[in-house]
């Protein structure tokens, strides 16, 4: 069973996101955006949008979660113009959630963990690899922004 403290992705909302983001040379660059979770009936979603450094355009993107048939995993999908197809699990273990994912055909893999810091924050860690090497990985802090949709 899913530990009842656990706010994101549970719980239908607005999350802020700020930190930072390293490329694959290492170089850091501040990011900041947002992730509204949204729950349906047969599938979930989180939609993201966040502002990266210098990139540009806006990193948008919006991945499908399919709902907790019991247990403390879910499955998730994401396609992406740059990025391909992905696929992944949520896992809960105590106050964290992990996630690991790759592309169908395997030239890109990558993890995040969740730590919930309080019911309103967590820190979410992670990278995402292209073969051995990692394209990108990331720090950000996570806080609820409350029942606000980004659109």
């Amino acid at each position: 069973m899913i530990p009842i403290s656990h706010t994101f992705l549970l719980r239908p909302g607005l999350w802020r996101a700020q930190g930072r983001v390293f490329d694959s040379e290492h170089q850091p660059r501040i990011a900041h955006g947002e992730i509204f979770v949204e729950h349906e009936a047969l599938q979930w979603a989180l939609r993201g949008s966040f502002e990266i450094g210098d990139l540009s355009p806006r990193l948008e993107a919006t991945c499908a979660v399919a709902p907790f048939r019991g247990g403390t995993a879910a499955r998730w999908s994401l396609s992406h113009p740059a990025w391909g197809a992905l696929e992944g699990t949520f896992d809960f273990a105590g106050r964290r959630i992990f996630s690991g994912f790759r592309s169908a055909d395997g030239s890109r893999s990558g993890v995040q963990t969740l730590t919930q810091k309080d019911g309103r924050a967590y820190l979410a860690e992670g990278e995402l690899r292209r073969g051995r090497v990692v394209a990108w990985s990331w720090a950000l802090a996570l806080r609820w922004g409350g029942l606000r949709s980004v659109r």
